[in-house]
Formats: C-alpha cells, sequence, structure tokens
C-alpha cells in the first residue's frame, strides 16, 4: 500500500514538473500547498494541466468539486464546467464520477467580461492582501490563468468571511457573477441527479451527502 501510494505521488510530481516546463510563473503566482493540491486533483480528475495549455488565453477557477475553465484560441472563445465527487464507500476502493457541460462562445465571452471587470487577474493571492484572515472551516477558491506562456495561480480562503476589504469584495462578486451567467445552482441539481452513487464527497469540502430515496407506495392505500 505504501509502495503504491509513493508511485502515485511520484505520478504527480512528475507530471506536474512537465507541465511546468517552458512556462514561466508571475511574480505575484502562489506556489505553495494550494498549488501541489491543485496538481493532484488536475491529475485525479484528468481536468488537464494549464500550465501546458497552447491557447492564446486560459483561465480557470476552482472551488470544491468544481472547475470552470475558459480559453480564447483563433479568435474563438470556449469553455466548459467540470464537476466531479468521490463515493463513500466502505470497502476502500476509491470510485470517482467526473461530468463536463460545455459553455458557449458568448458565455465565455461574458467570463472573460467579467474577469476584466471584476479585475481579478489583478487581485494578489491571500497571503499577499494585508488583513485577510484565514481558517480550517470555510470555502477555498483557486484561479489560475495563461497568457503569453507566463502562468499564475493564486487562492482565496473564504471571501465571505473578509469583512471590510474590497479584495474580497470584488472576488464575491466574480462568483456571484459566475453564478447567473452559468445558472451554476441549476448545474449543480442537474450534476447531482446524475450521480450514480447513493452516497457522495465533494472533494475539498469535506462532509458527506447522502442521497434521498423515496420510498415506495404500498398499494391499496396500505
Amino acid at each position: 500500500m505504501k509502495t503504491y501510494l509513493i508511485i502515485i505521488s511520484l505520478t504527480v510530481f512528475t507530471n506536474s514538473i512537465l507541465a511546468q516546463q517552458n512556462t514561466q510563473f508571475s511574480n505575484d503566482s502562489d506556489t505553495s500547498f494550494w498549488y501541489e493540491y491543485k496538481n493532484s486533483n488536475v491529475e485525479k480528475y484528468k481536468l488537464g494541466f494549464i500550465e501546458s495549455d497552447t491557447a492564446d488565453y486560459s483561465f480557470r477557477f476552482w472551488s470544491f468539486g468544481l472547475a470552470i475553465k475558459v480559453e480564447f484560441r483563433r479568435n474563438q472563445y470556449s469553455g466548459k464546467i467540470s464537476r466531479y465527487v468521490e463515493a463513500n464507500v466502505t470497502d476502500k476502493k476509491e470510485k470517482t464520477f467526473i461530468k463536463d457541460y460545455p459553455i458557449t462562445s458568448n458565455q465565455a465571452f461574458q467570463i472573460k467580461q467579467l474577469i476584466d471587470k471584476m479585475q481579478i487577474e489583478v487581485i494578489p493571492s491571500d497571503k499577499n492582501i494585508q488583513g485577510w484572515r484565514s481558517g480550517f472551516d470555510g470555502i477555498e477558491y483557486f484561479v489560475e490563468y495563461k497568457r503569453n506562456n507566463i502562468y499564475t495561480f493564486k487562492n482565496y480562503w473564504s471571501p465571505t468571511a473578509q469583512d471590510t476589504l474590497k479584495e474580497a469584495a470584488q472576488f464575491k462578486l466574480f462568483v456571484s457573477g459566475l453564478d447567473k451567467i452559468l445558472d451554476l445552482k441549476n448545474n449543480s441539481k442537474s450534476f447531482q441527479n446524475s450521480i450514480p452513487f447513493d452516497s457522495w464527497i465533494m472533494p475539498g469540502g469535506g462532509g458527506t451527502v447522502f442521497r434521498i430515496k423515496q420510498k415506495a407506495k404500498k398499494k391499496n392505500g396500505g
């Protein structure tokens, strides 16, 4: 078992190193713990490394069990929503479920406009924002993007917990904007209805979700 875990760790590490080759990190990138955590999710759920993208522009937003990617390639915007969960199993055999939803060119363009309007690429990673608090409970967001072979990765812990910070307010508006453009609430419901497990764990979210089963009605009103 230990050997198996070591092999997995080495594979993730090797692939993340390969993805970084010929890619220059921006000076404001945060390449600490959360960057490696992001890399492990990219590997595990086969989401692809933006570091090795060849598009003119690539951007990806992360939350629990969710990755939203937009890109600009050959004068065309495109993108996709990726959702993923892990089965809550007792036999120690890990099972995952991943589903992609296409983003239209118009939606991807609107997201790029939202990125620019909220100045998401200007906001520093949370550890570089004075007064931004960290904690153990809450939502951790990541953003990563690549342009002209320069890659940036940033993370933000629970913007809703950062009372008066303008950067947190900007990021919250960005998250709300994504929800509005992509109708993420209904998208989440659609995804959950398609999950083939009776219970599952949202990666990064901690808790287990149980599907509520409807009881079959007895005949003759019994």
